[in-house]
């Protein structure tokens, strides 16, 4: 990705404590118990929860939407883990630690092996669907918006949100940079894309550092559920969205000089290269189809054509040299390199340079339909 996001720490992390507690102190010990509110009494804040629910229950008030959903499923889960041999547990125990360490699982390291759907519980396929669906369902199913489990945690997604973008404030998706990101003041946001897929793997699909703004054309147009860890032989490294530190790689656009006047998409070629993340640059080119998107971005009206004719149509009116004027365009787009995608007009602008495209002067029309 072409920056990352610093991490937010905030009380909506009580969503990934609540569910470790479920797991580690409910369902890991289900053998040994017998299920009820007693098993909540050592963390305070989710004994409340599940004793409302509880309420609710008993009054016959427990519908969907009101936490139904997550009420009867824990302990749809707890009765199947009780059938559970210590060496299950221990199997399950494993996925869901390596799970909800997204850093190390990124960079591969191999002390922590990522746990999909299908590889965990050998001949345990009821159990398997009850906690996929389980954990795919924990924010559609409302359960973290009901008011009373709001007061108790503190907050909500929507705060958090507005806390992530006041410190993250580019306002520009990081994993691509050519579409905004909703800010602070903005009446809607951008979804927070489960990194690593809730489609592929379980235990995390609560966890922050799993969760990161993308725009709806990373999102939904590219990424979808496509999977951050494994190509479709074996496991690869990947940039974690939280990482310490940016990584550095080279970046340029090639123009074919035979397609000019016009530009056509055959005529472009973007490069991106690093010596320091090689595979995590070719994870992020495959998920997010990032060179495709910038060559297209390089054709458009309001990409490579419009910087085009900022510096031979506009280099009269501000009195300079083409040169002059190209010089002044690339200082900008340095200074402002998450601006208006300026990254890439930077390295579009010299790959003209490099083509001898500002040599040849040619008349760019106001209507750029026909060059």
């Amino acid at each position: 990705m072409l920056f990352p996001y610093t991490y937010v720490p905030h009380q909506m992390e009580k969503m990934q404590t609540y569910i470790d507690f479920i797991f580690y102190e409910v369902w890991s010990k289900a053998p040994n118990s017998e299920y009820g509110i007693h098993l909540y009494e050592p963390c305070e804040a989710l004994c409340k929860i599940m004793e409302e629910l509880h309420r609710r229950d008993l009054a016959g008030d427990l519908r969907e939407g009101s936490g139904k959903y997550f009420y009867e499923s824990i302990n749809k889960i707890f009765n199947a883990f009780k059938q559970l041999t210590q060496a299950e547990i221990d199997q399950y125990k494993q996925g869901f630690d390596s799970n909800n360490r997204v850093e190390e699982l990124c960079s591969g390291s191999p002390e922590h092996v990522p746990m999909v759907y299908v590889g965990i519980g050998n001949n345990k396929k009821a159990l398997n669907d009850e906690i996929e669906k389980f954990f795919k369902n924990l924010y559609s199913s409302g359960f973290f918006n009901l008011a009373f489990v709001k007061g108790i945690i503190g907050s909500d997604l929507g705060q958090y949100y507005k806390d992530f973008v006041r410190k993250n404030d580019t306002g520009i998706c990081p994993f691509c940079g050519l579409h905004s990101i909703d800010g602070e003041y903005d009446p809607t946001r951008d979804a927070f894309d489960h990194y690593l897929p809730k489609s592929k793997y379980p235990f995390n699909s609560v966890n922050l550092k799993n969760l990161a703004p993308s725009c709806d054309k990373c999102n939904s147009g590219n990424k979808r559920d496509q999977d951050p860890l494994h190509d479709s032989v074996s496991r690869r490294k990947a940039f974690y969205p939280y990482a310490a530190e940016k990584a550095e790689f080279d970046f340029s656009v090639i123009i074919n000089g035979k397609y000019w006047p016009q530009l056509e998409r055959e005529g472009i070629e973007v490069n991106l290269q690093s010596t320091t993340h090689p595979e995590e640059l070719n994870t992020w080119k495959e998920l997010f189809g990032i060179e495709q998107r910038y060559a297209a971005k390089c054709c458009k009206k309001n990409g490579g054509l419009n910087w085009l004719s900022r510096v031979i149509d506009e280099h009269q009116n501000y009195n300079l040299t083409i040169p002059t004027m190209l010089d002044a365009e690339l200082k900008s787009a340095e200074a402002s390199p998450w601006v208006d995608a300026n990254f890439l007009k930077k390295a579009f602008l010299e790959g003209c340079k490099h083509a001898g495209l500002f040599n040849a002067k040619p008349k760019v029309e106001a209507d750029h339909d026909e060059w």
